[in-house]
Formats: structure tokens, C-alpha cells, sequence
């Protein structure tokens, strides 16, 4: 494991240190426009790539090795799937609903191939009975939660770091859950994940959509995994408070552009981390952050049956954070209505 290790960094640290000539030659170039992409230089989005080979390396490894090679390798299939989808559209912007459709198409193969990657059930920390999904419930309820942190993330992925650090999060809050064949995946992801994050923080490479759609949707479909195996540690309510903030800042975006008259899809600075640098340097911003997704679920490893307490107090950060940042765009256009004297 110690070499497997060593060679996912390598591989990481290989893709990271030629992201521009890779970059360029895959054309995944983000060109700064002066409006939505702020950057000073031209930057490779090939931080999906070196995540997610040595990721996808490792899980056909395991599907060659060891007794759930049904699994590895449907999971693998995924990983290469989301992945191109990605570059594709990092390279020709594919359109929204069809992007939506293939990613949902994706997911609903590794279900049938894999079923043990469905939700069929949801056990509360707080509930002694589990409630149970039949049939067609389950199926969908795990697809469109699949699709909808794949989204949650892409939205969120608008500052150095961030994107990158939500995935580290999540896959360190889901180690100590995981069952002993699944922990070498998972390390080596979080390897292949700190080097790439050292170079997105110098801002010389981005995740782009194929690491944003890849790394979710995997995330997604090993935490599904893992809560099946080991749902009476893994409540579905700890599942829910890990992605709480990313999905509850995408709805709030999603609701707000479509009673703007405007595309769900469409784009804006009014993200949660835009806000946060609004109030504080990114450095701090992205701290608080990490922290925000971070903290509740350590808080809810050590104390499971407060988990709706450690979302609720999440929650109070966030929407104090949102409240904020609408009271101080109130008072400058009072200012600016006001008249001046002299």
C-alpha cells in the first residue's frame, strides 16, 4: 500500500507539473475574460486528470485483485465516464440538459451493473426504524442526488482551493466509515488529491468540469457504498450534514436565478464563497469554508446522536454569512440614494 501510495503522488505530480503543455494540448485552457473568469494567466483545467488517474489506476487494480471486482470495476467505468464527460465539455461546453441527461445515464448504469451503489433506505440517527425506498424510488432518489452534487460541486469550484478541499473533506470524513478493502482507494485519492491541491492553492491549475464531475459523482457513489455496508455507524443524516452547505448554497443559487426570470444554469457572484471574500481575504474565506463542511462532520463522528444540532448550527452560519452580505449591499444603495451635502 506504502508503494501504491508513492505512485499515486508521483502520477499526481507528474500531471500537475506539465498542466500547461497538457492543458494546451487537450485545448482546456480558462481564459480570463475580465467578467466571470478573473484571473491573471491563462490556466489548464487538468486537475480532474491528476486526481482522478491514479484514482482510476487504483480502482482497476482492485477490481483485478481482490473478491468485488464487480464493484471496482463498475466504479472504475464511472470514474472513466464522468471524466471524459468533463474534458468534453471543458473543451466544447456541451448544453445543460444534455450534460444533465448523460451524467443521470451514467449513474443509473453503475446502479444496474452495481446495485450495492443505490439508496434503498434511509436510517436517522434519530429514528429506531429505518424507512425504506421501493423499486423506482430508490433508484431515483440516488440519481438525482448523484446529479445534483455533481452540480453542488461545479458550483461551488469558483475559487483557488475550494473545490479541491471540499473532496479532500469528504473523503477524509468517510475513511474511518469505510469498510478495510475500500480504505486504499480512498487514501489514494486523498494523496492524488494534496498534490493537486498545492498547485490549484498557486492557482496553476484548475479542477475544471472533469475533475468536478468525476471526483463528485465518485464521492457520491463510495459514500452510498459505504453507507450501505455500515449504515449503523453511517446514518443518513451524517451522510446529509457532509454535503449540506454545497447543496443548500446550489438550491439557494437555482431559486434565486429562476425568480430573477433567469436560467437555473446561468451565472452570477452571489456563490457562497463570493460572499465570503466579500467580507474577509480568500485565505480566510476558504478556512471558513472548509471549516463549515468540515466541522459538523467530525462533531457528528464523535457525537452521532447530536447530528441535527451540529446542521443546524451549520446552517446558522451560513445564512449568517448570506444575511450579512444582503444588509451591506442594502446600505450602499441607500448610500447611494441618499443625497450629499456641499
Amino acid at each position: 500500500m506504502v508503494w501504491g501510495l508513492a505512485a499515486s503522488g508521483i502520477f499526481a505530480l507528474a500531471i500537475c507539473l506539465v498542466a500547461g503543455p497538457l492543458g494546451r494540448a487537450l485545448k482546456v485552457m480558462d481564459i480570463p475574460d475580465g467578467v466571470r473568469h478573473l484571473h491573471k494567466n491563462p490556466t489548464p483545467m487538468t486537475g480532474g486528470l491528476s486526481v482522478m488517474g491514479p484514482t482510476i489506476l487504483a480502482a482497476g487494480y482492485l477490481a483485478v485483485t481482490t473478491n468485488f471486482s464487480p464493484f471496482y470495476g463498475g466504479v472504475a467505468a464511472l470514474m472513466v465516464a464522468s471524466l471524459l464527460l468533463g474534458l468534453t465539455d471543458d473543451r466544447a461546453h456541451i448544453r445543460p440538459l444534455l450534460r444533465l441527461g448523460l451524467s443521470t445515464g451514467t449513474v443509473l448504469a453503475l446502479m444496474i451493473f452495481v446495485p450495492a451503489t443505490t439508496v434503498t433506505f434511509f436510517h436517522f440517527s434519530f429514528l429506531e426504524t429505518a424507512i425504506f425506498l421501493a423499486g423506482f424510488w430508490g433508484i431515483g432518489f440516488t440519481a438525482i442526488s448523484m446529479v445534483g452534487l455533481q452540480n453542488a460541486l461545479n458550483m461551488a469550484d469558483g475559487k483557488n482551493g475550494l473545490g479541491v478541499g471540499l473532496c479532500l473533506v469528504w473523503v477524509a470524513l468517510l475513511v474511518p466509515y469505510a469498510p478495510e478493502h475500500l480504505v486504499p482507494l480512498l487514501a489514494v485519492m486523498l494523496v492524488a488529491l494534496g498534490v493537486t491541491a498545492a498547485f490549484n492553492l498557486a492557482g496553476r491549475l484548475f479542477l475544471g468540469d472533469s475533475g468536478t464531475y468525476s471526483l463528485s459523482v465518485t464521492i457520491g457513489v463510495l459514500t452510498v457504498y459505504v453507507y450501505n455496508v455500515n449504515f449503523s455507524m453511517l446514518h443518513a443524516d451524517i451522510v446529509a450534514l457532509w454535503f449540506l452547505i454545497p447543496v443548500v448554497d446550489a438550491l439557494r443559487l437555482i431559486l434565486y436565478r429562476i425568480m430573477a426570470g433567469r436560467s437555473p444554469f446561468s451565472s452570477d457572484t452571489i456563490h457562497f464563497h463570493n460572499l465570503l471574500e466579500k467580507l474577509m481575504p480568500w485565505r480566510w474565506g476558504l478556512f471558513v469554508y472548509l471549516t463549515l463542511v468540515a466541522a459538523p462532520g467530525v462533531a457528528a463522528r464523535v457525537a452521532p446522536d447530536w447530528t441535527v444540532l451540529w446542521a443546524a448550527l451549520g446552517i446558522a452560519v451560513y445564512s449568517a454569512v448570506v444575511v450579512a452580505n444582503h444588509w451591506d449591499a442594502q446600505s450602499r444603495r441607500l448610500r447611494l440614494r441618499l443625497p450629499h451635502n456641499g
